[in-house]
């Protein structure tokens, strides 16, 4: 795909028409911001419809023409995207943001029988245990009301997953995160690191694969995204740990490995496990990671994504278009756009009439760099405006991959946790700068780097022992340079002979 650009912002004919008639702006209506971005053949406006939102989770789009969406703060509101006027809908009181909050959200597809709206949130009890709970509201035309909780699943400050959709039969299914609890995840009996299927008054269909158990596939780690193509098969997509973000197409009992398996089995112990236990390896997969978020199926207007799955991403702050075979099984391709433009994206949604929509997420608990800017969150709509002459397309060019800098090593691996400053995030992620390990021995720090650990609170440190021995050193020899007190590099050998020995 040739290399966007854009150009100069204009104003909403409609903003603008209001203000020179009336004097005056409406409350929420922004001067909408348009730049233009070309395809191969397509001419895109993309432009800002919402700023200054609470953390954006879910958008989908409503039976009234507008985007109903969720912000962490327990908010379910709609926007009017001809106009940016916003309409808050709900406002849950016992949900619970640490780094989570109001999360999933999926509209009854019979709406004019069933208005009635499905919600995923995090709650913690007066006893201190955080739970993940479904509850099922009712749209009497202004607000959702009464109500209903369907179930409710063990949840922690992280690792939750999730998202909601519902299939054609009408069943509800519930992508769960692993909760960091990872001898549960392929055991029915609970509910973590799977996908769950349930009836739409919550009790569980008689034909899940599990008599009795809500468990339709396992084997995930943090999804955050999940859709269905025109054909009915279903995608996941979902967090890697050091290695192997991954989206899969889930089917019944099937199992997708993690944690024994990270992508596709290519270690000896995941091998090991995938010649014992019947395993589905990804659709696709990227390493390094890129957080994977929010997806839809797109087959609008725009030609170069028709027939695609639609994936924003947090930690490569890019929006990828996923192209699928024929049969809507496979991923045969893929474009990146908008890397580090908007910064984190969380969500897309998709208009009847082929418009596109991105959410931000740079005020959450994990900003990246030069983020959060002053009109964060916002919500950015893609639309076709235009054809490229023939005469005037140019042709894709092809460019070779540079071997990456021990700068852009410890970019791609370690960035998004202990942070451009090595400074980390308070409760998450330790800082290097004050890390004991960084600066001690190197016969400690090598196999901790090799091994990784687990962490009671926070987030553990993921093992790099798929580096090879070369980019391990670069990466730890510079993260001391710019960090630690030691300033020793660690040679490529010293890691080999350690390695050998643990």
């Amino acid at each position: 795909m040739r290399k966007p650009f854009y150009v100069t912002a204009i104003l909403s004919g409609m903003a603008a028409l209001l203000i020179a008639s009336f004097g005056y702006r409406p409350q929420q209506l922004q001067d909408f911001n348009t730049e233009k971005l070309e395809l191969d053949s397509t001419i895109l406006d993309v432009t800002t419809i919402a700023e200054n939102l609470n953390v954006p989770w879910e958008m989908t789009w409503g039976p009234d023409n507008t985007i109903w969406f969720t912000d962490h703060d327990g908010k379910v509101s709609k926007i009017d995207p001809k106009t940016g006027q916003i309409t808050e809908l709900l406002q849950i009181k016992d949900y619970y943001r640490k780094r989570l909050g109001l999360m999933s959200m999926v509209l009854h597809p019979d709406w004019k029988t069933n208005p009635q709206v499905f919600i995923n949130y995090t709650h913690i009890r007066p006893d201190s245990v955080i739970i993940s709970k479904l509850v099922r509201y009712t749209y009497n035309g202004q607000a959702l009301i009464d109500p209903v909780l369907l179930k409710q699943i063990p949840g922690y400050l992280g690792h939750n997953g999730s998202r909601l959709v519902i299939s054609r039969d009408r069943k509800l299914l519930w992508a769960t995160g692993d909760l960091k609890q990872k001898e549960t995840i392929h055991n029915p009996a609970f509910a973590n690191g799977k996908v769950l299927r349930l009836n739409l008054d919550g009790t569980i269909p008689n034909d899940n694969p599990h008599p009795g158990s809500p468990a339709w596939a396992m084997g995930f780690r943090v999804p955050q995204g999940l859709a269905y193509t025109k054909k009915g098969n279903l995608f996941i997509a979902e967090h890697g740990d050091a290695t192997d973000d991954e989206v899969n197409r889930v089917v019944k009992g099937g199992n997708y490995g993690w944690p024994y398996i990270a992508g596709f089995s290519d270690m000896p112990q995941e091998k090991n496990y995938s010649e014992n236990h019947k395993s589905i390896f990804p659709a696709k997969a990227w390493t390094p990671t890129i957080a994977p978020a929010g997806m839809e199926y797109y087959d609008g207007n725009i030609p170069e994504w028709k027939n695609a799955l639609l994936l924003s991403t947090l930690k490569d702050q890019s929006l990828r278009v996923l192209k699928l075979d024929k049969k809507q099984e496979k991923v045969i391709g893929e474009d990146i756009l908008f890397r580090q433009k908007f910064g984190r994206l969380r969500d897309v949604c998709v208009s009847p009439s082929g418009d596109v929509y991105i959410s931000t997420s740079n005020r959450d608990w994990n900003p990246p760099a030069n983020f959060p800017v002053k009109t964060d969150d916002r919500i950015i709509r893609i639309s076709k405006s235009g054809i490229i002459p023939k005469d005037k397309r140019t042709a894709k060019t092809k460019q070779k991959a540079d071997k990456q800098s021990a700068a852009a090593l410890f970019a791609s691996f370690c960035e998004s946790c202990h942070k451009a400053d090595g400074q980390g995030v308070q409760g998450s992620f330790p800082s290097l700068v004050t890390s004991s390990k960084l600066a001690g021995a190197n016969n400690v720090l090598i196999p901790f780097l090799l091994k990784g650990s687990q962490s009671a609170s926070g987030e553990g440190m993921p093992g790099f022992g798929f580096l090879p021995d070369e980019q391990l050193s670069e990466i730890v020899s510079y993260a001391r340079l710019k960090f630690s007190t030691n300033i020793n590099a660690i040679s490529a050998s010293e890691i080999s002979m350690l390695r050998v020995k643990n």
